[in-house]
């Protein structure tokens, strides 16, 4: 299989897969602070399995909840549940390990499991394969609760960035299918409307991290030759978002995304869905893994207190 799908031009390719390249270190040095490590109990190293999707095996991380928590919740009636992390990434960087913070947290101070899907991006492939991938993942996770030990009857999804846009996906996928619908659903600094000009992504800041720049790149790569109006790709269009379940959408004040995804929150809202927003002043995007760190541990904080209330609620489990 060649570096790039067909469709998607050399150029804009060569820059995608140079970030990608690049993104590993820099999530190691600029990214990955000690400091943003919120968990309270050990966590051990994610044990990485392969998952079948339809468009070719991807690799996952599986976080576990420490043992004696596990022993815990069977000792009460129940199996752990389990949370899907789809990461960001502007489509074209691939690397699950960005959300070890918030994975970390989440099995530590919720006592979940959590599976990060390592799935395909541009350059490598275009739109819908990574959307696809991800629900598949959903639905394998579905699938596996007595091989892995979680209850498949309470599962959650979210994401940051573009892997926001890829959580809502995935709930929007289960119900056009009619299928197990996630329990809750959490988008930070997310993307949801693929449709909305670049002069209406604005920002105070002079040089937001999510520029002009990458978003071309992103409608040049895995956008390329999509229709932006496609709800799959924009789900602010799905005429079925209505039926989402309990949503917690995260913005910054200097991100450039915030526009959209402020709309979605107020539309969302509107039509009756339970939303909880906030919009943290002074941070741009992915303030879950930079400093402040005040600023972080709320927002990872605010992802645990959606799940924990999804996870609790008796009439969710199915």
């Amino acid at each position: 299989m060649t570096f790039k799908d067909p469709q998607i031009a050399l150029g804009p390719a060569l820059s995608a897969q140079a970030v990608q390249a690049a993104f590993p270190l820099i999530d190691r040095v600029r990214y990955s602070s000690p400091d943003l490590q919120f968990a309270t109990k050990a966590i051990g190293k994610p044990r990485e399995v392969m998952v079948p999707t339809r468009h070719g095996a991807v690799r996952a991380l599986i976080y576990s909840p420490p043992a004696e928590d596990v022993a815990a919740q069977l000792a009460a009636g129940h199996k752990p549940p389990v949370h899907l992390i789809t990461h960001g990434g502007a489509f074209f960087i691939r690397t699950p390990g960005q959300e070890d913070n918030v994975a970390r947290y989440l099995a530590s101070e919720v006592g979940c499991y959590v599976v990060i899907p390592d799935y395909d991006t541009a350059p490598k492939v275009r739109f819908p394969v990574s959307e696809q991938q991800n629900f598949d993942v959903f639905r394998w996770m579905r699938d596996q609760g007595d091989d892995y030990g979680w209850d498949a009857g309470r599962m959650t999804v979210g994401g940051a960035s573009a892997g926001g846009k890829f959580a809502l996906n995935v709930a929007l996928q289960a119900i056009d299918a009619g299928e197990y619908v996630p329990l809750a659903v959490s988008v930070e600094y997310g993307a949801a409307d693929l449709s909305m000009p670049d002069s209406q992504r604005t920002s105070p800041k002079r040089r937001p991290l999510v520029g002009p720049w990458m978003l071309r790149l992103a409608r040049e790569t895995y956008a390329e030759a999509a229709d932006v109006n496609d709800p799959l790709l924009s789900p602010a269009k799905h005429p079925r978002r209505a039926e989402l379940p309990p949503v917690l959408i995260l913005t910054a004040e200097y991100d450039t995304l915030r526009h959209e995804m402020n709309a979605l929150a107020a539309d969302l809202q509107s039509n009756g869905v339970r939303v909880t927003h906030r919009q943290f002043a002074g941070v741009d995007h992915f303030f879950t893994h930079t400093k402040p760190v005040e600023v972080a541990q709320a927002a990872i904080g605010m992802i645990g207190d959606l799940l924990r209330q999804a996870y609790s609620d008796p009439m969710t489990r199915a």
